[in-house]
């Protein structure tokens, strides 16, 4: 099915329910539908094919929602540009994606002139200014009506989103997510987070990523549910909000949680309507997992997925056993594997890479052949995360592939020093990497961030480590920060520290 095709079954099915809310205002399933039908419109007055790639810069908003449905209506595929990034990197994303068209706000107007001659491809650039109160106020002027726009023929397979992800290739790389993949995964999340028609999400996880578009988005549209917009994170706005519009559910990624859960101990939000926190994008810690849960009297579910699976693969059961530190089981219509080295299947309970295939399955990197053959093999997208199964079938990821530590001959996962430091009480944020060492090849580093008022050396973290782990696994170093280098989602970014050197009195 085609994303117009369903959109139109959604309108249809939910009508005058409240789709997508910011600040007060409020948007039906019906509006929603009327007002990217004439935006549509007015993008094939612009001269729009089928096939061709728009640009959206916005930061989260409803105009962000609007550009893209009213794109893929058009028959255009949607090119989304983080809004934090430098000029330098939207002037890649605008050449390589090959955009004809960009739609963005009067603040950015500076940065794109800055870059405007290094994207020739570019024809078309439509500011919303200060005074226009939508993206739709300004597109209107091309059509005057819903009933413009030319109906286009799209098959499942075409392609209607390209985000564009960060890589090991010194430049993002763009993800090919078609129509089908986006039917199929709305649904599919729906019935995995056990979504209704009364539940209402915030996003708040940037829409220039898979994850807040397939959960809270395709999500919540999929289920007839309200999705509340706010433009960036912050603890204490996202508790009020919580409480100001009934907030049944929140999506976000660890460093999230974890910010809400002692943001939550000063304020006196009353958060009776939460019942689930979907918890994805990295590993969440037990300890955080369990402190969260008690805290908000809600529960986390925890799942797995990437941009190359629309969203997700595995997850644990909404209603069912949820296994702490898990990500759970291996989603309706999925297929995956674990693999060795040698591309053979692991025995349970043994590390191999995950690997996943089925209809959210990505078909491919936009421009980058060589690596799209290395991904997909026969229909089986690698992921490059290194995990492990129990008897019941649970999955655990226990690291990158990229970040497997190989210290004298042993194989070390970050992830499982970075659960034992963060059941210290002082430690607030922890990451480990492997650095270079003349006689084991790598040793592990930790590093770590501190609650307020709390301290701790590096031999006392050493020694607290030798308690709980293996003498290989113990940190030959750990480096106290004030904060850890991040993702624009609030994902720890382990290959930023991987630089560190070990200093020369170790």
């Amino acid at each position: 099915m085609n994303l117009i095709d369903f959109l139109k079954e959604r309108v249809k099915q939910f009508g005058n329910k409240i789709f997508l809310r910011q600040g007060e205002v409020s948007i039906t399933y019906k509006e929603f539908g009327i007002l990217t039908d004439q935006m549509a419109a007015a993008l094939q007055t612009l001269g729009l094919k089928k096939g061709e790639h728009v640009a959206v810069l916005f930061p989260n908003s409803l105009d962000t929602l609007l550009a893209y449905f009213s794109i893929i209506k058009a028959g255009g595929t949607v090119i989304p540009i983080n809004p934090v990034y430098t000029p330098r990197e939207m002037a890649f994303i605008l050449a390589n994606s090959e955009a004809k068209i960009l739609l963005t706000a009067a603040p950015f107007r500076e940065k794109i002139q800055e870059i405007k001659p290094q994207t020739p491809l570019l024809s078309q650039i439509i500011f919303r200014e200060e005074t226009d109160p939508s993206i739709f106020s300004v597109l209107k002027k091309w059509a005057s009506s819903p009933s413009a726009l030319k109906p286009v023929d799209l098959a499942a397979e075409d392609k209607a989103i390209i985000f564009y992800t960060s890589g090991t290739l010194g430049q993002p790389k763009g993800v090919i997510l078609t129509h089908g993949n986006f039917s199929f995964s709305g649904p599919n999340i729906a019935q995995a987070y056990g979504l209704k028609e009364n539940d209402v999400t915030i996003a708040v996880l940037p829409l220039v990523h898979v994850f807040a578009v397939a959960s809270p988005v395709f999500g919540s549209l999929s289920s007839g549910g309200t999705v509340v917009i706010m433009e960036r994170f912050q603890a204490e706005s996202v508790l009020q909000a919580i409480e100001y519009y009934g907030i049944t559910w929140f999506p976000g990624v660890p460093t999230m949680f974890n910010y809400l859960y002692h943001a939550y101990e000063k304020m006196a939000t009353n958060i009776k309507t939460l019942r689930m926190g979907l918890s994805g994008g990295a590993s969440l810690s037990v300890e955080l997992l369990k402190n969260w849960e008690k805290r908000f009297g809600a529960f986390i579910l925890e799942v797995y997925g990437l941009t190359e699976s629309t969203g997700l693969v595995t997850a644990n059961p909404v209603h069912g056993l949820r296994k702490p530190g898990s990500i759970g089981l291996t989603v309706s219509h999925v297929q995956t594997r674990l693999l060795d080295k040698e591309g053979q299947e692991v025995k349970q309970g043994e590390v191999g890479e995950l690997i996943f295939k089925g209809p959210n399955a990505t078909k491919g990197y936009w421009k980058i052949p060589q690596l799209t053959a290395e991904t997909i093999r026969d229909g089986w997208v690698y992921t490059g995360d290194l995990a492990k199964q129990d008897e019941d079938g649970y999955f655990y990821i226990v690291g990158r592939k990229k970040e497997l530590i190989i210290t004298g001959g042993y194989n070390v996962y970050p992830r499982e020093i970075e659960e034992v430091l963060y059941t210290h009480p002082a430690i607030y944020e922890a990451a480990v990497v492997g650095i270079p060492d003349e006689v084991k090849g790598e040793v592990p580093k930790a590093f770590i961030t501190l609650h307020p008022g709390q301290s701790i050396s590096e031999k006392e973290v050493i020694e607290f480590c030798k308690q709980y782990l293996a003498h290989y696994k113990i940190p030959k170093q750990v480096e106290i920060r004030k904060e850890l280098p991040k993702s624009s989602t609030g994902k720890i970014l382990h290959r930023e520290l991987k630089g560190a050197k070990i200093e020369a009195d170790k």
